[in-house]
């Protein structure tokens, strides 16, 4: 990327993200809005992040999105729910929508400073009940692994928000999640697998903090639909957890993955399972040892399905 195609809107920006976090369990969490956001926003985290965007990418076959903007949107209107580190919006800045005008939006400011042109980085709280000053008419609205991260009696609120910001009948919705059950393929399935537990406390603390990670086709569906959105379709995908298998599109889908499962561990494990299970931070660490120790072992086909679901704006 050249130079003349970059800005810094924010040169502090580095320094800031340490003055708006504290640090606990040995990682550094985000203060902005606290206890909202459940996860560490250091740098071990943000690489993690990035790893699952290269996951989501091999797993899709580099594709960003389902559904291209309106051949008539010359100048596509985009906003990234829950950014991140800014990494798929960025993406499509740089290589596949150079036209498109981008609003990332996150609760914690950990995005690069160097960001294209046509890249807005807002810090915004999606929770909030009435959207002010965010992109309006959009023509793609996309979130990714956003549940665990909001409340999850908001979800229908948050959904016609989204509504709202669509272009009436060109405006499609995207959300991408990972269901943290583990699924096994046969009958090899590890006794009292840690796998297994660890999702079972991971999942069960998230419910107790009113931010459930659980994932239900036909729930998720019905929230859309109640929202107003309508053509509401949803993807499921399998991704092995470990590179089990002769095919080598399927094992380069479970390397990725499966480096990014072991980054994730702590990151993830600490908030719910200490803060709202009451578990001690050795046993979360000799849980999550285990449970990454079984995710490498091939004799066990493990796999994780990934959810996409697409819907749309009706017309006005």
């Amino acid at each position: 990327m050249a130079d003349s195609d970059t800005i810094d809107p924010n040169p502090a920006t580095g320094s800031q993200v340490l003055s708006q976090g504290f640090w606990e369990f040995n990682r550094f969490y985000g203060s902005w809005r606290p206890g909202k956001y459940m996860f560490p926003i250091d740098e071990e985290e943000t690489n993690r992040m990035d790893i699952f965007h290269k996951v989501f990418m091999v797993v899709r076959n580099d594709r960003l999105y389902t559904y291209p903007p309106h051949p008539t949107a010359q100048a596509p209107r985009i906003m990234d729910l829950g950014t991140g580190t800014g990494i798929w919006a960025i993406n499509v800045a740089e290589d596949f929508l150079p036209n498109s005008h981008i609003m990332a939006i996150d609760l914690n400011q950990i995005q690069p400073p160097m960001i294209p042109r046509n890249v807005i980085i807002k810090q915004y709280d999606l929770e909030d009940a009435i959207w002010e000053g965010l992109l309006k008419d959009c023509h793609i609205i996309h979130m990714r692994m956003l549940l665990g991260s909001i409340q999850t009696d908001l979800w229908s609120q948050v959904y016609k928000n989204i509504l709202q910001h669509l272009v009436p009948l060109e405006g499609y919705f995207e959300q991408v999640e990972l269901d943290w059950v583990p699924r096994w393929d046969g009958q090899d399935i590890p006794q009292n697998s840690a796998l297994a537990r660890w999702s079972d406390c991971f999942l069960q603390g998230l419910d107790n903090a009113n931010r459930s990670a659980r994932i239900s086709s036909d729930d998720r569906k019905r929230l859309l639909e109640d929202a107003g959105f309508v053509d509401v379709r949803e993807q499921v995908i399998r991704c092995n957890i470990s590179p089990w298998t002769t095919i080598p599109h399927e094992n380069e889908k479970a390397q990725w993955l499966n480096l990014g499962f072991g980054l994730a561990m702590n990151a993830l494990s600490f908030g719910p399972m200490i803060k709202q299970l009451g578990m001690r931070m050795d046993q979360v660490i000799e849980l999550n040892t285990a449970a990454i120790t079984e995710s490498r072992q091939l004799r066990y086909h493990a796999y994780y399905n990934i959810h996409i679901w697409t819907a749309r704006r009706p017309p006005s």
